[in-house]
C-alpha cells in the first residue's frame, strides 16, 4: 500500500473520516479511564441513587448513564459514511449495505439511552412536594432505566458490529487498506457481533475494546492519507 489513489469527490468525506477516527480512540480511551471512578449505572444502583447523583454530580451521573457511549455513536455516523466513500471501489453494493447497517444503529442507540429524559426527571424529583410526587418520577425514571438493557441497545450493538465486519472483509478487497486494518477489524467487530452468547458475551465486548483502539489508528492513518493523496494528485 506504497500509492493511493483516491476520488476527488470524497476528499472532504476522506479527512473527516481521519478526525472521527482520531475522535473515537480519544472517546475510547476516556471510557476506559474514567469507568473505575464513574461505572456504568443501570442495574447496578437504584432509581433513587441514579436521581440523586445527577443532581449532585451531573457529570458522573451523564458519563454512568453511557453518555460516552452516544458520543460515539454519533462519531459512529461519520466513519460509516468515510468507510462507504472508501469502499465503494471494491464492491459498491456491499458497502451500501455496511452504511446501511452502520446508520440504522445509530438511530438505535436514541431510544436505548433517554439520558437526558432521565435528567429532567431528576429535576422534577429534586422539586417534588410530596411522597406521591416523588414516587410518579421514580416510577418513570425505572421506565427509562429498563430501556438501556433493552431491545434498542442489542440492535444498535448488533447492526453496528456487522456494519464494521462486512466493511473490514470487504477491505480484503481494497486497494487503500492494508491486510493488517482488514484483519484487525474483523477479529476486532466478530467480537462485538457474538455478545448475545450467554456467559461470554460481555467478555467478548470488553476484549473488543483494544481491538478497536488499534483499529482507528490504522484507519485514521489510511484516511488521511487517502485526503493527501487528493491534494496530490490535483
Amino acid at each position: 500500500m506504497d500509492t493511493i489513489t483516491a476520488d476527488s469527490r470524497w476528499q472532504m468525506l476522506y479527512k473527516v473520516g481521519g478526525v472521527t477516527t482520531v475522535a473515537s480512540e480519544i472517546v475510547l480511551i476516556l471510557s476506559i479511564a474514567v469507568y473505575p471512578f464513574w461505572p456504568y449505572l443501570p442495574g447496578h444502583e437504584t432509581t433513587e441513587n441514579i436521581l440523586l447523583l445527577l443532581q449532585d454530580k451531573p457529570l458522573a451521573g451523564l458519563i454512568g448513564l453511557d453518555l460516552l457511549l452516544v458520543v460515539g455513536n454519533i462519531l459512529g455516523i461519520f466513519l460509516f459514511l468515510a468507510l462507504y466513500a472508501a469502499l465503494k471501489p471494491a464492491n459498491e453494493s456491499v458497502a451500501l449495505i455496511a452504511l446501511a447497517l452502520g446508520l440504522a444503529a445509530a438511530v438505535w442507540i436514541i431510544p436505548a439511552r433517554p439520558i437526558m429524559e432521565l435528567f429532567a426527571i431528576s429535576d422534577l424529583y429534586a422539586g417534588a412536594a410530596t411522597e406521591a410526587a416523588q414516587s410518579h418520577y421514580l416510577a418513570a425514571a425505572e421506565t427509562l432505566l429498563a430501556l438501556f438493557d433493552g431491545t434498542g441497545w442489542f440492535m444498535n450493538t448488533l447492526f453496528g458490529g456487522f456494519s464494521l465486519l462486512i466493511s473490514s472483509i470487504l477491505m480484503l478487497r481494497s486497494h487503500v487498506f492494508s491486510k493488517a486494518t482488514a484483519y484487525v477489524g474483523i477479529v476486532t467487530n466478530t467480537a462485538v457481533v457474538l455478545f448475545f452468547i450467554p456467559g461470554i458475551g460481555l467478555i467478548l465486548l470488553f476484549l473488543s475494546l483494544p481491538g478497536y483502539m488499534i483499529w482507528y489508528v490504522q484507519l485514521a492513518r489510511t484516511f488521511f492519507r487517502m485526503g493527501t493523496a487528493v491534494d496530490k494528485q490535483e
